[in-house]
């Protein structure tokens, strides 16, 4: 498996083959990505890094985005409960979407706590922020089974 910084560099190098291939595509009007304004490739950008750094699917064990929650990593503690390594948490539907939730729940209450109207946020930048999130999961657990799989051939 990858180690912490593998990871982080794998997923950056993704984001940025990502973009530069938006980019390439939209520029060359291969296809219509009108819908991609900046405010909403930064949330997508800025939810992916984000996910990147701190939502790994190793949040079920001291990892690197574990301890970078600092005194916050209290509210991952359930996930490293009902998680066990390599399990659920690394499936490629299960193990993101149940970080997202986790998150979203933790997020939307304290929005709500603070007087913050929910239904005024755009469908777009929910979408946008999920979906970076979960692209960065899936990176990281693709190159988990690549470099097992690499692994095991050498």
């Amino acid at each position: 498996m990858p180690d912490g910084k593998t990871h982080d560099l794998i997923n950056a190098t993704v984001l940025i083959i990502v973009l530069s291939g938006l980019y390439y595509l939209g520029k060359e009007r291969t296809i219509d990505l009108s819908y991609l304004n900046m405010p909403i490739i930064l949330a997508f950008s800025t939810a992916y890094l984000f996910a990147t750094f701190f939502l790994s699917p190793d949040l079920d064990i001291n990892s690197k985005p574990y301890k970078r929650w600092g005194i916050l990593r209290i509210i991952w503690w359930p996930y490293k409960v009902v998680f066990k390594h390599r399990g659920l948490s690394h499936h490629p539907v299960v193990g993101p979407l149940s970080i997202v939730m986790n998150l979203a729940i933790i997020v939307a209450s304290l929005l709500l706590l603070a007087g913050f109207e929910l239904h005024k946020i755009p469908g777009t930048f929910i979408i946008a922020v999920t979906t970076g999130m979960i692209m960065s999961m899936e990176v990281h657990i693709i190159s988990d089974c690549l470099i097992s799989k690499l692994k095991s051939i050498f």
